[in-house]
Order: C-alpha cells, then structure tokens, then sequence
C-alpha cells in the first residue's frame, strides 16, 4: 500500500469527458493510516492536481455549455482498502454556488450519494463563496498564464507530451509551470477523452 489509485473523471457538455488514471505515492508516515491518507488524498486533489485537472481542455459548463469558469470537485475515497482508491469527479461549471447549473451537480451528486450503499443522503458540500469581483480564469485556457485570450475556441495550445493532458499556449508558459506540474506529471498513467 505505497501507492494511491486516483482515477479522475472530468465533464462538459454534451457529454464530453475526460479519464485520467493516476498513481501517487503514500507518504511513509501516513501509510497504514486510513484517516491520514484521506485527508491527504482530499489535498492532494484540491491543492496540487487541481490545475491539471481543471485545464486541460475546450471545456464549457457541463449543463448550460457557456464557457466554464468554475469546477464542482466530488471525491470519494476507500482509503481502508489494501490498495488504496479515491475517484474524483470534476463537473466543469459556468457559475458555482446558487447558479441553477452548479445546484443540479449538488442534486445529482446528493442523488448519488443516496443511492450507494452505507453512504445514504448527504449534507450539501460547502461552497467556499468566490471574493466579490474575482472572475475565475476559463477552465479552457492555458495551465500557466490562464489568460481568457488562451480559453477561446481558436487559441492553438498544445498539451504536455509526456502526461497528454495539461494544456499550455506557449513553450515559455510550459517551461514557466514545469517545476509545478512535473510533480503530477509523472504520477499520470492514462488520459482518455471521450466525444
């Protein structure tokens, strides 16, 4: 048990989706440690996958198909399991918090969370409420500089040629965000999109 499987799922519209299979390593003191490697395993996804799961293609909102500026990330974890598991899923949204799209993903997630067994009706996730006057940058544009001009639909970028997934719109950009992405980089086994 030194390694984790995280399999990540990320959605648009019209069904589009991306499948990423990755194997991280368990930090040596917290293998053995169920409540540990979750913690860690929630971190990780929010704090260092994060980018490279958001950025990484055309995406628009999964419901309404405007330009996606927001993600709702769902994980669930098996982390007790003898090799241990986590899915993640990430719903690419045009507004989180009460925007009618980012309340269908909560109704659908709570739907099923219901629906699996031991897990049963869950409380709302917290929403973590965006500073009044930030605009988030568009889930379609480059991983570094995550400027709008990168996120439109004739902007040519180009995806890392090892992982093939994070995408970047130059080799500066690229080069600039390789000492942060090569720590995933390496961990990404798979990368399959679909429609």
């Amino acid at each position: 048990m030194s390694e984790i499987i995280i399999e990540a799922f990320g959605y648009g519209p019209r069904e589009s989706r991306v499948e990423v299979s990755i194997l991280y390593p368990i930090p040596e003191n917290m293998r053995g440690n169920s409540n540990l490697i979750k913690s860690w395993c929630m971190d990780l996804v929010l704090f260092t996958l994060q980018p490279d799961l958001k950025h990484n293609g055309s995406w628009g909102c999964e419901i309404c198909s405007k330009p996606a500026r927001e993600t709702n990330f769902t994980t669930a974890t098996w982390t007790h399991l003898p090799q241990p598991r986590a899915v993640v899923y990430i719903h690419h949204l045009c507004e989180a918090g009460e925007n009618p799209c980012n309340q269908a993903i909560i109704a659908q997630n709570q739907m099923m969370a219901a629906m699996t067994p031991g897990i049963g009706p869950q409380a709302p996730a917290k929403i973590r409420e965006k500073p009044e006057g930030v605009e988030f940058p568009l889930s379609a544009s480059c991983c570094n500089c995550k400027k709008d001009s990168t996120g439109t639909p004739d902007a040519r970028l180009r995806r890392c040629a090892r992982c093939k997934l994070v995408r970047y719109c130059s080799t500066e950009c690229q080069v600039t965000d390789w000492p942060r992405h090569k720590q995933n980089c390496k961990h990404i086994k798979s990368v399959k999109w679909v429609n």
